[in-house]
């Protein structure tokens, strides 16, 4: 349990420090991507991954036995990759290319959290 600690722990600060900076520094991701017409898009993205980020870390300190809730972070972990992998694929949005790299290496990173903690919770 205390690796699945650490995993869950790892994905909350990431996703905590992830929201904060898109949440703050929207304008300069919006120029990075390339988007010109959803100002408000990394300020939403950003407010969600601080929430999803506060669950995940309750999760890892209260709630740690409960499977199912592991289970809904990881699920969560891989609706992004696939939401990710979708964008990157099919060129969805016509972002940047640093864009899509970013998106492709977080989804990476977030691939291997979500398997890591379900790996851990399964056994």
């Amino acid at each position: 349990m205390k690796q699945l600690k650490t995993f869950l722990r790892i994905n909350s600060v990431f996703s905590l420090t992830t929201g904060v900076l898109m949440a703050h520094f929207s304008d300069q991701l919006l120029s990075f991507f390339a988007i010109e017409n959803n100002l408000y898009l990394f300020d939403a993205i950003g407010i969600n991954l601080i929430v999803f980020a506060l669950f995940v870390w309750y999760v890892s300190i209260k709630q740690l036995q409960n499977e199912m809730l592991v289970k809904l972070i990881s699920f969560l972990d891989i609706l992004w990759v696939v939401g990710s992998a979708i964008i990157v694929v099919f060129g969805l949005f016509n972002l940047s290319k640093n864009g899509y790299i970013l998106i492709g290496i977080v989804a990476v990173w977030i691939g291997f959290l979500a398997y890591n903690q379900l790996k851990l919770i399964l056994q």
